[in-house]
Parts: structure tokens; sequence; C-alpha cells
């Protein structure tokens, strides 16, 4: 199973594996209180990012972008998916969680689709 949290959100048990999805670290944030592992090549670039947060692209450009840059991160991907077939694991990053725009919830897709 796949969930998606906000890192910020306290961690539960129900979370099983935690892996961070963003391409920096948080500030002020230990990696005991996080409690997850990292994978910040499964962030987008610093350029997608930008571009995104800039309104210079549209929310259809930025899941094409995403998707062309996680061509080349299938077998991290594929790995994730073989876990999350017999455990839970869950895909932390900064923004809220009912936010339809971030891409763990494009990458938790690529996840199931795998």
């Amino acid at each position: 199973m796949v969930k998606t949290k906000r890192l910020y959100d306290a961690a539960a048990k129900s979370d099983g594996d935690r892996i961070l999805v963003a391409r920096h670290w948080p500030r002020g944030v230990s990696k005991e209180r996080l409690s997850a592992q990292w994978f910040k090549d499964l962030a987008p670039s610093k350029e997608l990012v930008s571009d995104w947060k800039k309104q210079k692209i549209s929310w259809e450009e930025y899941t094409c972008r995403y998707h062309e840059e996680m061509r080349s991160q299938r077998e991290a991907i594929r790995k994730l998916a073989n876990r999350a077939t017999g455990a839970t694991i869950t895909l932390l990053c900064y923004e809220q969680e009912d936010d339809p725009c971030c891409h763990r919830h494009l990458l938790k897709k690529l996840i199931e689709q795998e």
C-alpha cells in the first residue's frame, strides 16, 4: 500500500516505511524526528519546481515533465513498488496533503502502476 503525507505531520505506526521524496532535507528537522529514508532523486528537478512556482507552466506540463524526469528512476520506483506489495510505504513532501498539485501524488501513481 502506498500512502502520502506532509512531512511535518506526526509520524504514525500506520505510515509503515516513511520515504522523504523532496530534493532538500527540511531545515530544523532531525533525521531521528522525521524517521524517514530519503529518496531525493524521486523529487522534481529544481528547474521544474521553479517553473511551476513561477506559474510558467500548467499542471499538465508539470506532470509531463515530472514523468520524463522519472524515466531515469525506474529502478528506484520498481523497488518501492515491490516494498509496497507486502507493506505500507508513506511518501513525504513539504506540500499540504490536500494539495492535488504535488509530485508525491504523481509518484504514488507511478509506484502503483509498477
